[in-house]
């Protein structure tokens, strides 16, 4: 008889990473594009899931799914979880399928128990659990309502950086010259046509790899990165006032997670150094998993999708269910 088999998948807005397990042992890997559904709506959020299972399983005899769990940015709502389950079974038959914060899956893979995840990547959030197991959730609002401290916001702060500096608003910088050539483009209004139409968000992200690189170098990076930093401090003091209890005295969990904040760049080392000042006692940890298995360990300790509490109280718990559109 065919073993079991679970799925932990990490659903992000520039890549998507699907884990195959039996009870015990990793059995394949597959990847996908942009499957964040903010960004490229219930299609793109299909077509990312479906893609990522099918490489992860195709060396793989049939067996049944018992349970696929899916860390999803921007998941919060009741009516956008449900959603997005419905169509998350659809496209992979597993006999349940769970959708959570995508930090979730962060604190499960650095075996972190009660803390807080932190994720800066195309945008940016934060999620929390308490040791009573109460779970909050802070950001992850998207690039229009939010997303501070993230590639996007990092990237756009760049741009008007660069464009400030050819006016003469602004002070001389080398990321004029630095994402001229990124972008490949020669004088100021080849700029101004590349950046209209807007490009898609996670391209513009993207960009925030040449400002990290120039950060050290670079005043005005350096200053834009700092600013960063301090962007993803608030989301974390935020979510600290919410998941961290006044029994608790041990130094707060941090994991840290995202393409921004790998070990070494110039956001994860000005991030260190913020957390490490008083008055809370953060302890920030690098996961040495892919947050795609700590979605697999989560499918294998069996479903638990408890209401995730925002720390905003003014959100609109109405808000509508994400639109049917086309990546």
């Amino acid at each position: 008889m065919a073993e079991d088999r679970y799925l932990g998948i990490d659903v992000g807005g520039s890549k998507t990473t699907c884990l195959v397990g039996d009870g015990t042992v990793t059995l394949g890997r597959g990847t996908a594009g942009a499957g964040n559904p903010s960004l490229v709506g219930l299609d793109g959020f299909r077509a990312a899931i479906a893609t990522a299972a099918r490489e992860a399983l195709n060396d793989l005899s049939p067996a049944s799914i018992v349970v696929a769990w899916l860390g999803v940015a921007g998941s919060e709502q009741p009516l956008v979880r449900d959603q997005l389950r419905a169509a998350a079974a659809k496209e992979l038959g597993a006999a349940r399928t769970v959708i959570s914060h995508d930090a979730r899956l962060l604190l499960a893979a650095a075996d972190v128990t009660h803390g807080i995840g932190l994720v800066a990547g195309t945008g940016s959030s934060a999620f929390g659990v308490s040791e009573s197991g109460r779970e909050v959730s802070v950001g992850g609002w998207g690039h229009l309502l939010g997303d501070e401290g993230s590639g996007h916001d990092i990237a756009v702060r760049a741009l008007r950086a660069v464009t400030a500096a050819i006016d003469g608003r602004g002070p001389h910088t080398r990321l004029g010259e630095l994402l001229f050539e990124r972008l490949a483009v020669r004088d100021a209004n080849e700029l101004r046509e590349r950046c209209y139409p807007a490009p898609a968000i996670n391209d513009i992200a993207r960009l925030a790899e040449t400002v990290l690189a120039a950060a050290d170098s670079d005043h005005v990076a350096g200053t834009i990165v700092d600013a960063a930093a301090d962007e993803l401090m608030k989301l974390v003091d935020a979510c600290a006032a919410g998941a961290v209890e006044s029994s608790d005295a041990r130094a707060v969990p941090v994991v840290l997670a995202g393409g921004l904040l790998a070990p070494g760049s110039a956001l994860h080392r000005r991030l260190v150094e913020r957390l490490a000042a008083p008055p809370i006692r953060y302890c920030p940890i690098v996961p040495t998993r892919e947050p795609a298995a700590g979605g697999l360990a989560l499918a294998r300790a069996g479903p638990r999708e408890p209401p995730i509490e925002h720390i905003e109280p003014t959100r609109d718990s109405g808000n509508p269910a994400i639109e049917e559109r086309n990546p």
